[in-house]
């Protein structure tokens, strides 16, 4: 079953600050979680504006 949209980026986010906890913010793992977030918030805000329009 796919997950939708919202619970990808709360997985995501939980997953981020787990890999934070013990590293710097700046470390490549950490990077690449929060890239992940990023552009899974963009899509989760595109698919509502593509219903307000």
């Amino acid at each position: 079953m796919k997950l939708k949209v919202t619970e990808q980026i709360e997985e995501l986010r939980i997953e981020m600050q787990k890999i934070a906890s013990d590293k710097d913010l700046t470390d490549p793992k950490v990077v690449r979680a929060s890239e992940r977030l990023d552009e899974l918030i963009s899509q989760f805000y595109l698919s509502q504006r593509k219903k307000i329009l």
